[in-house]
């Protein structure tokens, strides 16, 4: 990653804008000035009145909006409950069976390819899985089922 790059992320992440620095590190600088019409600085270069900018902007598309992550999560937990309603024990348990299969995959995978001997050519398809598996799929589902800090810390500024 380029200096520049890093030091744009780096600003971005802390002064509270993490989805307009994911979307730089996904789509690319030119893509996110093009799509908020500001120009994205260095960290060093960012004062308070473009940090104001750059969140006036991004309230603007959905994509660059921390509180549309928190609505995804609050319609799935209302599906959750819309499921748990439910009269078929299947359909109440479904997403416990889910999380239980993709825990004991887990469970079996990190260990493994932890400490068992993986061919050379593979090291990299491994370390790609186990990635995914801890950054994406166990985070997911903890998030959904304890709750996540951000949405607490959330619910907690709108009392």
């Amino acid at each position: 990653m380029l200096p520049i790059v890093a030091s744009i992320v780096s600003g971005l992440i802390s002064n509270g804008l993490p989805k307009i620095a994911d979307a730089v590190l996904e789509k690319g600088v030119d893509y996110v000035e093009k799509k908020l019409g500001v120009e994205l600085k260095p960290e060093e270069e960012m004062t308070p009145d473009h940090v104001a900018s750059l969140r006036e902007r991004a309230m603007e598309h959905a994509e660059f909006m921390v509180e549309q992550e928190v609505k995804d999560k609050a319609n799935a937990r209302d599906m959750a409950k819309h499921a748990m309603s439910s009269s078929d024990w299947f359909v109440r348990r479904f997403t416990y069976f889910f999380i239980t299969a993709w825990s004991l995959f887990a469970m079996v995978y990190i260990p493994y390819i932890t400490f068992g001997p993986i061919p050379a050519e593979n090291v990299r398809f491994a370390d790609t899985i186990l990635g995914f598996m801890l950054g994406t799929v166990m985070a997911s589902m903890f998030s959904f089922l304890l709750g996540s800090s951000f949405g607490s810390r959330v619910k907690d500024e709108k009392k």
